[in-house]
């Protein structure tokens, strides 16, 4: 059974809080979906979800480009987790889950 999740999320970063709505679609332990923010729409990669715990990356060609390496609990409407970027360490973020 495919399941999609839709989650406003919320990142803090040392230029402030970034805000996206992040789209998930899950069949078994694999994830597709699609981030979209004020840089576009990055599509996820590498998605997989054990359990309650989701892992992808995501690849910005700009401002400069980079992959940044996520993963997150999910607990009910609640989703918290954390972001590697390579150069800049880890950031952490929230989401609240949209009803699709």
């Amino acid at each position: 059974m495919t399941a999609i999740e839709r989650w406003q999320i919320e990142v803090e970063t040392p230029v402030g809080a970034q805000f996206g709505t992040l789209e998930l679609t899950h069949c078994g332990t694999a994830i597709d979906g699609r981030l979209y923010n004020e840089s576009g729409e990055l599509i996820l990669q590498e998605g997989s979800i054990d359990g309650d715990t989701l892992r992808w990356t995501v690849t910005l060609s700009r401002p400069i480009a980079m992959t940044i390496t996520c993963q997150a609990l999910r607990q009910g409407d609640t989703l918290n987790g954390s972001a590697t970027v390579a150069a800049f360490g880890d950031f952490t973020f929230t989401g609240r889950r949209e009803t699709v």
